[in-house]
């Protein structure tokens, strides 16, 4: 809203608001950069405030981007920050603006950056790139002082995506990483650098290991990548790499969102957010994350429907201290897929929504996990945190899984399981961390300690059925309420204790040095009977093992837009297979070498990152081809990884949002006790890229577009098979109209818009090439207040 008025009048008002204060009521702004004379009025009525002007004083004067929530003291003071006028707030709450005069309040000067001027927390942060990332090094540092390769999926790539999963917040957003879920995995796994996962799940969450589960995405801030071996800081870890997803914490102030998804093959999805402060003073605050998920597929049989609850709450008595309490529970009633078997080099030509299954059994999946953490400040250099978690997961219910075929190469083998499997976790870990000078030279000091400990115990009753013909399959088949007798008890109990201390030095202010060290204590034994489950506790053969591993990198900061850094890191991890005996195996030990470029734009708004590396992992296991029992393993080996990696994120201009990634990986086995040396990875390209981006038409509308391309992949270890390549484009659209100060946003996603026949990836061989979605559509009705 605009008002010309007298100067008398204008400065009466001037002098009135000499004598108050700015309300500290907050709004919700998202205003794109424009000049003053378009912005001022959006910024009225978003707010519902009164702004007097002269016209002549704002024409020709811009603003930049606006979005988040706010004081109004707080968005003026950046709206006008550049553009050489002051303004003053009177007792009803109207605003005056003039150009800045001995009559005029002034405030002190704002240093503005582009959109980076609100919280990463920000619910209404539309940012793509992140400047800071704390997974590399346990603190609070900027990813160009970092010497090592990080990479940050923040929660508005998950928005406009539409992820509904952790393997799909990072599949095409970050080079050389491939996330897989569902395809019989009972857990989310990903592939780093050409290294699978343990099998077991690998992410971590807020800084902890948080193993074997199918994430739900409905209260996750961010995603974290550390490319590299991670075991200095987070001990027995793939030594590719990790993910980290960082949860939503409470706000201190209100805020409240509910999401509707609707989408092809029956897919329905109900989020809910809800955050803001319990008291007054707002030292208690509280936020509720919660979703419910009823999924089908263009597989048959295949699915899932899911409870998930995640409640957290934040106390904050006075500045030096906070702690958090949170809870998550999960229930997944499923149908895994097991996906298509090959025949000759490719996967058997059949229908992608042919399922090999015997119909619609489900398995049940519960999981429950508790946590706390809470940091005191001593002062503004030294900080103590300390963190704990504990996941009690199940897995209950029947299952079938493919075999071999037959010589006709038709008729599939499968075997069939029934029973329960029980993983109990606790992990924690304290860090003291501390800035300080010494002799001219800068130092964030981290010394800490963690620990880890799982048992698994996983009780069964397994036997073959009835095959299955993938031309012409005939359901229901197989007898489950046969496998009444448990005949297999396995048992897995590991633990780990570590040590670590790590320096993060800065000399003349472009130098950064990252040293660091760390001592572990690995005891690992895991065996199956077929007596009883205490007969598999006693007959479980422990090992212990103890290692040091050391990383060393060093960046040098050309400019403030570019760094070129190198990087030395070791890991360790000891091997928790089952071999044949019960005997155990030699630890895992990685190694890599790494250098690269960074680059930052002026307004950190967007980023790249260009790395080389060379990546060795020895002691690899793999399945005993001298056993049918697919439980038993023996040492492969060695194997290396080298390839380029190039990731841009960010803000190219107020209208335009980018992604881009590009990895060459060739990951080979270079020594093998098993026929497989000069073999490639399963499920790893030599070559994989993706490119994707939206613009922003009006301020109610934006679109986007992006492709994927994945190169041929092997599909087992023996290199018998292989994946084609494919690419596969993606779109989306978003509408998203103010109602007073609600935000309603109307979205629709399509993926895989030309309907590509693509494969995913395989879960474990030759018989298991699990088809990608054919063109599917994700709509939803999202409401913001």
């Amino acid at each position: 809203m605009k008002f010309l008025i007298q100067p008398a009048l204008l400065g009466a008002l001037l002098a009135t608001a000499c004598e108050v204060r700015a309300t500290e009521t907050t709004y919700s702004f998202d205003i794109p950069a424009q000049e003053l004379a378009a912005a001022l009025p959006k910024l009225a009525a978003q707010s519902g405030v009164q702004i007097f002007y002269a016209h002549d004083s704002v024409a020709g004067r811009n603003g930049p981007a606006l979005r988040g929530t706010m004081t109004l003291n707080e968005a003026l003071s950046r709206l006008l920050s550049a553009s050489g006028l002051s303004f003053a707030i009177a007792g009803d709450g109207s605003v005056s603006i003039k150009a800045a005069g001995k009559d005029a309040t002034m405030l002190q000067p704002v240093n503005v950056i582009g959109q980076t001027v609100y919280d990463a927390t920000d619910p209404y942060n539309t940012d793509y790139n992140r400047p800071n990332a704390t997974t590399a090094t346990k603190t609070d540092t900027p990813i160009m002082q970092t010497p090592v390769s990080i990479q940050v999926v923040p929660k508005a790539v998950l928005a406009d995506k539409q992820s509904m999963t952790l393997p799909d917040a990072v599949n095409g957003h970050v080079s050389g990483v491939l996330g897989r879920t569902g395809g019989g995995f009972l857990y989310d796994n990903f592939i780093i650098r050409g290294l699978a996962g343990s099998g077991f799940g690998d992410a971590y969450r807020n800084g902890l290991f948080n193993r074997q589960d199918i994430y739900d995405i409905a209260n996750i801030e961010q995603v974290e990548i550390l490319k590299g071996p991670a075991a200095v800081l987070y001990g027995r870890i793939e030594p590719g790499g990790l993910v980290n997803y960082v949860t939503k914490k409470p706000l201190d102030t209100a805020y409240y969102s509910l999401q509707q998804q609707f989408g092809s093959y029956d897919q329905y999805r109900t989020l809910v957010d809800a955050t803001g402060p319990i008291n007054d003073d707002k030292t208690l605050l509280y936020r509720f994350n919660g979703s419910y998920t009823d999924n089908q597929s263009f597989r048959d049989f295949v699915g899932n429907e899911r409870v998930f609850v995640a409640p957290v709450v934040t106390w904050r008595p006075n500045e030096k201290f906070e702690t958090n309490l949170e809870l998550e529970y999960k229930h997944d009633n499923f149908n895994a897929d097991f996906g298509i078997p090959a025949i000759g080099n490719r996967p058997a030509a059949i229908p992608f929504d042919r399922s090999l299954k015997d119909g619609f059994q489900r398995q049940t999946v519960e999981s429950t996990l508790l946590g706390y953490d809470w940091t005191y400040h001593f002062n503004d250099d030294w900080k103590i945190t300390q963190r704990y978690l504990f996941k009690d997961w199940s897995l209950s219910g029947p299952a079938i899984f493919n075999g071999g075929l037959q010589a006709n190469n038709r008729i599939l083998n499968r075997s069939a399981s029934v029973g329960v499997q029980d993983v109990q976790t606790h992990s924690g870990n304290i860090d003291l961390n501390g800035k300080f000078d010494l002799l001219g030279s800068k130092h964030n000091l981290l010394i800490g300690v963690d620990g880890f400990h799982a048992t698994t115990e996983a009780p069964s009753a397994n036997g073959s059925s009835a095959s299955i013909d993938i031309y012409n399959p005939v359901y229901g088949q197989v007898n489950f309420a046969a496998l009444s007798t448990y005949n297999r008890f396995f048992y897995r109990e590991e633990s780990w204790v570590g040590a670590y201390a790590q320096d993060q030095i800065t000399l003349f202010d472009k130098l950064h040095i990252l040293l660091g060290g760390r001592y572990d204590n690995v005891t690992t034994g895991a065996i199956a009977s077929t007596a009883s489950l205490d007969a598999a506790k006693a007959g479980r053969i422990e090992r212990e093992d103890n290692a040091f591993s050391p990383r060393a990198g060093i960046l040098y900061q050309v400019q403030d837009w570019l760094s070129i850094y190198g990087s030395y890191t070791k890991s360790f991890s000891g091997n928790n297979g089952v071999s044949v005996g019960g005997t155990s195996f030699e630890p895992q030990i990685g190694k890599q070498y790494e250098i690269g470029l960074k680059t930052e734009s002026q307004d950190k708004r967007f980023s790249s990152t260009l790395a080389f590396f060379h990546l060795t992992k020895s002691n690899l296991l793999t399945d005993d081809p001298n056993e049918a029992n697919p439980d038993y393993q023996i040492l492969a080996g060695k194997i290396r990884s080298k390839g380029i990696e190039l990731d841009l994120a960010g803000q190219i201009t107020d209208q335009l949002h980018l992604l881009g990634t590009y990895a060459y990986t060739q990951v080979n086995y270079v020594q093998s006790f098993s026929g497989l040396k000069g073999n490639r990875l399963e499920n790893v390209p030599e070559h994989q890229g993706s490119l994707w981006g939206t613009w922003q038409f009006t301020d109610t509308f934006k679109a986007g577009l992006g492709a994927v391309a994945v190169g041929s992949r092997p599909c087992d270890t023996a290199n018998t098979c292989s994946l084609p390549g494919y690419a596969r484009v993606d779109a989306m659209a978003a509408y998203s109209p103010r109602i007073s100060q609600h935000k309603l946003t109307l979205q629709l996603n399509i993926n895989n818009v030309l309907d590509k026949d693509y494969y995913a990836n395989t879960s474990g061989g030759r018989h298991t090439s699990i088809p990608g979605s054919p063109i599917s559509v994700l709509g939803s009705l999202k409401y913001e207040f």
